[in-house]
């Protein structure tokens, strides 16, 4: 006995007891004895109406036992194979018990029934390898075999073939087999080893790609005959290349075709080997893929050097990648701006002429529009262009502080700020920050001291040893504004501190939003340079003297910064801070090192490039992928994902300063910069909506993830999808709808469905979601079948296996053994019966005087008939 739910038999005692209170709660005028009949008849009742439920289940066994011989019928065994196979049938059948109940089943890219006349015939043996031969699915043979057991059987299936299977898998149909109790046992036949050349594969270097977009077409080939032909390829029906082979048997051969599609279409390709003399399976000779072509890859280029930005441009020209130049201050400042394009690249601006709202534009469109970005080097780029705590380091694969080795060379650092009345407010707190900010760059064999001025100098922090980073925020926080404005004091204060300090590096800074009194700054800053003291300056608004303090700075090696922003302070602190300590800047040659495999660099087994003349220092993050590093280790090409875009780093630059070895020696300048950019840029699909479809067996699954924003998946969506097809012999002929369905939520964002391709060629579907709208090709190549004269012994061993069959090699008997078939008898029907005969029972007791009322009529009307 077998129950469903057993748990609903708990249910009885409470039933029960509701019983009995309601029978001695009962008012009803019958006697004691008739209440008892009906409360015996009513618990009757509720236990068979629960026990229904319950689902109970007769376990019946049986010895009765079925066996399929399933034949394999493809090209691979051909008629002599097809016939040894047979031959080993007719052995197996001899040693079966006579009570076996035997089906037969032939199978090549389908499974069908057959009978004994069938494989006697040669006639339809031969037609039957003509018309299903040119595949071989043997995981639909063991499905179709599963639907032809009987009830009560003990299953067993035996395939007899090579086990070379070109559709579907005999190991997820052996799964599903083993659940049901099936075993599957293997008998391995050998097919004639034939003259046959054959196209493994037609494997494109990119699915999806734009248009001018260099395309690698990769056609796998292998042969047992030798001999000469030609070897084609099609392009949307049309011949558009054909090279001479000369294949040996035994030889794997792989032919690269290079095309470069320039208009945005859909691109099936087509390669068959031809004019082979004695090929015996001509159906094996050509296989298909499929390429969408998308328009031309359009990037943003953000060029602090105007001038130096036609090297990149134009080899990028050649690659079919358009670059638009425009300068830091003249680019979107939303990501909905940013999303007309397919990347960014941003090569030496510093931050503060990026600004703050561009900054966070690059960062969502990245992170929220799955865009691509790139920053290249140079002496505004990274660190030194004081990205350091910005949006823009958060996408970033590198980080922008100095690496530990190079810390070790001391620097002193003054910091010099007006306080003066027309500093109050934001700018002083801008200027506060910025100067902690700095400290936070500095390494504990730094020094750094802080000045405030107005009419006098003010020490807030004086020189010292950078021991407590919070000490020193603390002393700082207090500063206040008021007072007039002269900066000499200040100056004089600061350059005798710095004179006073050891360090390798002494650097002084000037922040300053008006005129300042006095006099000698020149004459100041000149000897302060003498002594080996740098001095840069800082005017925000528009009061500023800037000719002086450029003149100050020039005198004094440093440079002059102006801004009409106050949040621009912090960036500008520690982008110069950064600079004058030299810590982050190396500018000697060095030849770049591979270390990494990584799709970024497909194709380049080894880096043979000319030097590069400097780069700035960064540290890989954890997660980033760094295949490309300097002579001494450290990230040259570093990138990785950064929510759904990706991000680039390259801490060289890719003009005249550094690259111009790249640029006027090295042939591979283009093609480096193409993939870099290729592969960073967001691929050619929808930005909240990606499709794929591929073959499970023989069905094709479609699956499309759907995003309502860059961490939310899109639930409860309509997503609908078309299938087109185009056969495989027409790839010039337009596209056929096929059908139309919608796709079922499967998960969080995930909708799936499939289809059956019953014939070769290319299928494109594309899928809709409200707006967004993408697209996946799937190819069903013609026929892979081979004449190898070999067995794939692992794959048939390894499932009958799993199921608890064998494999059965050199007149192996098949044993079917003893085990006994179950089958379950549902006993529910029976209870219902029984239940409804006991409630004619209750109401039989319930209406007593009814029935002796009714029996007592029926005896008069009796008695009076025979009078």
């Amino acid at each position: 006995m077998d129950w469903e739910s057993p748990y609903l038999l708990l249910l009885i005692f409470p039933a029960m007891a509701f019983l009995l209170w309601a029978e001695r709660k009962s008012a009803h005028p019958m006697s004691a004895e008739r209440k008892r009949i009906l409360l015996i008849v009513r618990s009757l009742v509720v236990i068979l109406a629960l026990a229904a439920l319950a689902g109970p289940a007769k376990v019946v066994t049986s010895t009765r036992r079925a066996v399929v011989l399933a034949f394999d019928l493809s090209q691979s065994l051909g008629e002599e194979g097809v016939q040894t196979a047979v031959a080993k049938a007719d052995e197996l059948r001899k040693t079966l018990p006579s009570d076996v109940e035997l089906s037969l089943v032939g199978f090549g890219d389908e499974a069908r029934l057959l009978t004994d006349a069938d494989l006697r015939s040669k006639a339809v043996i031969s037609d039957s390898l003509k018309a299903h031969g040119a595949q071989s699915n043997y995981a639909a043979a063991l499905d179709y075999a599963r639907a032809l057991f009987p009830a009560g059987t003990s299953r067993h299936v035996v395939v007899i073939g090579d086990g070379h299977e070109t559709r579907g898998s005999l190991m997820d149909a052996a799964r599903s087999a083993s659940l049901a109790d099936v075993h599957l046992y293997a008998v391995p036949v050998v097919g004639p080893k034939k003259p046959d050349v054959r196209v493994r594969s037609l494997t494109p270097s990119q699915s999806r790609l734009h248009e001018g977009a260099a395309l690698k077409l990769a056609v796998d080939m292998e042969s047992t005959l030798e001999g000469k032909g030609v070897l084609k390829l099609f392009q949307n029906g049309v011949e558009v290349e054909k090279r001479n082979l000369t294949l040996k048997a035994g030889q794997t051969l792989t032919e690269t075709f290079t095309r470069h599609p320039n208009v945005r279409n859909i691109y099936k390709y087509r390669a068959v080997l031809e004019g082979f003399a004695g090929d015996a399976i001509p159906a094996n000779n050509e296989a298909l893929t499929l390429v969408d072509v998308r328009g031309r890859l359009r990037m943003l280029y953000i060029e602090g050097e105007p001038g130096e930005a036609t090297y990149l441009i134009q080899a990028m020209e050649k690659e079919g990648i358009q670059l638009e130049l425009r300068a830091p201050g003249n680019i979107p400042t939303t990501a909905q701006e940013l999303s007309g394009y397919d990347g960014v690249i941003l090569s030496d601006v510093p931050a503060h002429k990026l600004g703050e709202p561009a900054m966070v534009a690059i960062r969502d469109y990245v992170d929220k529009l799955g865009g691509g970005f790139i920053m290249l080097g140079g002496p505004n780029s990274f660190g030194v262009g004081g990205y350091y705590r910005t949006p823009i380091e958060d996408i970033l694969p590198v980080r922008l502080k100095a690496p530990d080795e190079e810390e070790k060379q001391s620097s002193a650092l003054a910091i010099l700020i007006d306080r003066s009345g027309s500093m109050s407010g934001e700018k002083l707190e801008m200027a506060k920050s910025a100067s902690i900010a700095t400290a936070e760059m500095l390494t504990r064999n730094d020094s750094i001291g802080v000045w405030a001025f107005d009419s006098e100098s003010h020490v807030v922090v004086p020189m010292t040893r950078l021991s407590s980073t919070a000490a020193i925020a603390g002393q700082i926080a207090g500063l206040t504004a008021g007072g007039g404005t002269n900066m000499y004091p200040g100056m004089v204060d600061a350059r005798n501190a710095l004179q006073r300090v050891k360090a390798k590096i002494k650097h002084m800074i000037i922040l300053t939003d008006g005129e300042t009194t006095g006099s000698g700054y020149e004459q100041l800053a000149s000897q302060c340079r003498a002594e080996g003291v740098t001095i840069s300056t800082v005017g925000i608004g528009g009061d500023v003297r800037m000719p002086f303090l450029q003149a100050v700075a020039s005198l004094g090696g440093g440079q002059s910064y102006s801004t009409m922003d106050a949040s621009n302070i912090t960036r500008i602190f520690t982008q110069d801070t950064l600079v004058h300590t030299g810590r982050m800047l190396r500018e000697d040659p060095f030849t770049p090192v591979l270390v990494e495999r990584s799709p970024i660099l497909a194709g380049w087994d080894k880096f043979d490039s000319p030097p590069l003349l400097g780069f700035v220092k960064t540290l890989r993050k954890t997660t980033a992928q760094v295949p490309l590093t300097t002579d001494i280790g450290e990230p040259l090409l570093a990138h990785w994902r950064f929510g759904l875009g990706k991000a680039t780093a390259f801490t060289s630059d890719a003009k005249s300063r550094w690259a111009s070895l790249w640029i006027s020696r090295w042939s591979g300048f283009g093609q480096f910069w193409s993939q870099v950019l290729r592969e960073t840029c967001h691929p050619p699909q929808g930005q909240g909506m990606d499709l794929r479809a591929e073959m499970h067996g023989d069905e094709a699954l479609i699956s499309a993830d759907v995003l309502a924003d860059a961490g939310t998946r899109g639930n409860d969506a309509k997503v609908t999808a078309e299938v087109f097809f185009v056969p495989a012999d027409s790839l010039g002929a337009p596209m056929k709808p096929v059908q139309t369905m919608v796709l079922r939520q499967s998960g969080p964002g995930l909708y799936e469905g499939g289809f059956k391709p019953d014939a070769a060629g290319v299928y494109l579907i594309r899928a809709q979601s409200g707006s967004q709208m993408v697209t996946a090709g799937l190819v069903n190549n013609p026929s892979a079948e081979a004449s190898l004269g070999t067995v794939n012994e692992k794959l048939l061993r390894e499932a009958s296996a799993l199921t608890g069959g064998s494999y059965l090699e050199n007149n192996a008997k098949l044993d079917l053994g003893s085990a006994k078939a179950r089958r379950f008898v549902e006993l529910w029907p029976y209870l219902i019966m029984a239940m409804l005969l006991l409630f004619i029972a209750d109401i039989a007791v319930r209406r007593w005087e009814h029935v002796t009322g009714l029996a007592e009529g029926s005896i008069n009307l009796m008695s009076r008939s025979r009078s």
